[in-house]
Formats: structure tokens, sequence, C-alpha cells
């Protein structure tokens, strides 16, 4: 798991919010790494040397640890979404600001984002989150019609190119290792070198 979530930290006269984000971050990449299913609180708690109990001070349950993991991500994802949207920069310009936000933000503080565990959040928090998650969907799109609109994406689907860029910005939680090789900035930039030039209008000279 990764080194940067610090493993004494409730050994350490910290706020409550440092600790129990510490958790949600060591949570999220159990859940990214292991699967939902195969990951109990006994492990988080171990991870840090605390019982299961004293983890309880932190979050009420499993399911309830997962919305938060949700709610966090969701939080980080909107907020750049907002700054992008309010920006008057092209449709590509746009997109690329939003990925570059998300991954940097995401990889840098420590996973939060969850990769297709929807099935499993509480009942009465999957359709506020669903609905959060749709919205970001939403706008992505929005901004890709923009950009074709200005000229500065070329005339693909909205929605299957709004899908093939969330799912690739998503499944990153998968695989990425923050003690590996690459940076932020590299995955980044890997990122946008594949996915974000590729939606760029060419001229005939281009082609």
């Amino acid at each position: 798991l990764s080194s940067r979530a610090d493993r004494n930290v409730f050994d350490k006269r910290r706020d409550h919010d440092i600790k129990r984000e510490a958790v949600l971050h060591i949570a999220a990449e159990m859940f990214n790494k292991r699967g939902y299913a195969a990951t109990s609180l006994d492990e988080i708690a171990k991870h840090f040397g605390i019982s299961k109990t004293a983890l309880y001070y932190y979050v009420k349950s499993k399911p309830v640890l997962l919305q938060m993991c949700y709610e966090l991500t969701l939080n980080l994802c909107e907020e750049i979404m907002r700054e992008v949207l309010e920006s008057e920069a092209t449709g590509i310009e746009k997109i690329e600001a939003y990925f570059r936000g998300v991954i940097g933000g995401i990889l840098k503080t420590g996973p939060v984002a969850i990769v297709h565990e929807f099935a499993t959040l509480p009942e009465a928090a999957f359709d506020s989150i669903h609905k959060r998650a749709r919205g970001l969907d939403s706008d992505l799109a929005s901004i890709i019609e923009e950009g074709i609109a200005d000229g500065s994406i070329a005339e693909v689907p909205p929605k299957l190119t709004e899908l093939i860029l969330m799912g690739a910005n998503n499944w990153i939680q998968r695989w990425y290792n923050p003690d590996g090789e690459k940076t932020t900035q590299e995955v980044a930039d890997c990122f946008v070198y594949l996915f974000i030039n590729g939606l760029k209008a060419r001229s005939k000279d281009d082609i």
C-alpha cells in the first residue's frame, strides 16, 4: 500500500478529520486494488495499528466508508469542473484542464476514487451519489459538444467520447503506484497525449 499514507497517524496528536481522511485514502486504495468485498475493516484498522472498535470512531460501517470515499472524490471532481466551466477556454482546453486537475488532485493526495462499486453503496446514498456522478458525465459531454462547435475538437460522438475518457481516467486508480517510476505529472501528460490530443480538430494540412 501507499507509503504516503502515514501508518503512524494514530500515534500522534492530530485532528480528527486528518485521521479520518487517512482512513479514507487507505480504504480507497484497498477497495481499488483488492475489491470492496475482499477488503475488511479489520485490515484497514490493522494498517494503522488500531482496533476495529477504534476505527468505528471515524467510520460507522464499511458501506458508509465506501460512501465517504465516493463523496470525497466527487467533491474534488465537482470543484474542478466548476472552475473549468467558468473559464473562457476552448472546449479542448477545458477538457485538458479538467483531467489534469482530477488526475493530479487524486494521485497527489492519495486515492479516493472507487472503480465499479456503485452497487455496494448504502441504499440511502446511492441515488444522490449516482446523480452527482452522472452530472459530471453530462458536463463533460457538454464540453465536448462545445469544443466541436468552437472548432477545437474533431467531429466525434460526444457521449461515446465522454464514456471513453471517463473510463480511462477512472481506471488509473486500479494500477497507479505512487511509489513507482512515474510521477503524477507524467501520468497526466501521457493521458493528455493519448486521449486529449486525439480529440483535437485537424486541418487538411495535418492529415
